[in-house]
């Protein structure tokens, strides 16, 4: 039974990387985190093509709920690649809008030339 698990457990976690989706080289051109009360949502806007963002974007932004457990990381990250003007900022994105109802969601964000 623990192979199961085991097994199990891989292949959810290579459907969800085969699910993500990249947006490499762009630059942060708005951000912002709103609090709803009971938790904390950071929006990001980018420059570039963005016509294969998920359907339910329907806002074209991205977004990640402080529920997350890389959250602040997230933010960290985000505000200094805005406030730098940096170029080369790779989002990787699930295909959903779980965490904003109209924005999709941010799983990472690499800043500057570095391999995931």
């Amino acid at each position: 039974m623990k192979g199961k698990g085991i097994l199990f457990l891989l292949a959810f976690v290579s459907f969800n990387i085969v699910s993500a989706e990249y947006f490499i080289d762009r630059t942060i051109v708005g951000t912002g985190i709103y609090s709803s009360g009971e938790f904390s949502v950071l929006f990001v806007n980018v420059d570039g093509d963005i016509r294969e963002m998920a359907p339910c974007a329907t806002t074209e932004r991205f977004a990640i709920s402080s529920t997350a457990a890389n959250y602040q990381d997230m933010v960290t990250l985000v505000m200094t690649a805005y406030a730098a003007k940096e170029k080369h900022v790779d989002l990787l994105v699930s295909n959903s809008c779980n965490h904003w109802g109209d924005a999709q969601d941010i799983l990472g964000v690499k800043v500057g030339i570095i391999p995931w």
